[in-house]
């Protein structure tokens, strides 16, 4: 079982250089006054799918996000005494990848090697089917339960790759996603 949810982890072999990162901030929101941070959700599941809401991987995900804040300058505290709450979520998603393989004359106007005869239209030479992983990390001010922080990424899962290195590319991978993150 850990072996193929590691192996169907969402963060590539290269690394944390293919997993796509975006965040939004509020900008009402007064961040150098935000000096502990603690858990939100200490023990609901992050997913519905259950390759996420593995231990080793949940682990995985709340280290680097406590080893990412503290290096910000972050001190971890119970929840009812912290500034800020951060919480995660994730997904893993199906997507399909067509590719067309034009010939070296495509350029020319002479169009690709194989038309379909039905529609007359170019058809795909490779359909691929891959699964995307996205992990999403939130800042929630605990007085009023308002969002001011999200950070997200998305990659493409690897196959076939060892569990360390699998464990290594998601917490590097959270880290970048919290890059973005104020310091105080």
């Amino acid at each position: 079982m850990m072996r193929i949810v590691i192996a169907l982890l969402f963060i590539t072999a290269a690394g944390c250089a293919q997993v796509q990162t975006d965040s939004k901030i509020d900008e009402a929101a007064d961040f150098t006054a935000l000096k502990t941070f603690g858990w939100l959700h200490d023990e609901d599941k992050p997913a519905e799918d259950v390759r996420l809401n593995d231990p080793l991987v949940r682990q995985t995900v709340r280290t680097a996000v406590e080893q990412s804040l503290s290096a910000k300058g972050f001190e971890q505290v119970d929840r009812q005494q912290a500034d800020f709450l951060v919480t995660w979520f994730g997904a893993i998603e199906k997507k399909i990848k067509k590719e067309k393989i034009d010939h070296f004359y495509a350029p020319y106007g002479y169009g690709t090697l194989y038309r379909d005869p039905v529609l007359n239209t170019e058809s795909p030479r490779k359909i691929q089917e891959y699964e995307e992983g996205t992990i999403i990390i939130d800042a929630v001010d605990p007085k009023n339960s308002r969002l001011i922080w999200r950070g997200s990424g998305s990659g493409r899962i690897a196959e076939d790759q060892p569990e360390q290195t699998a464990l290594k590319n998601l917490h590097r991978s959270v880290t970048k996603i919290l890059d973005t993150f104020p310091a105080p």
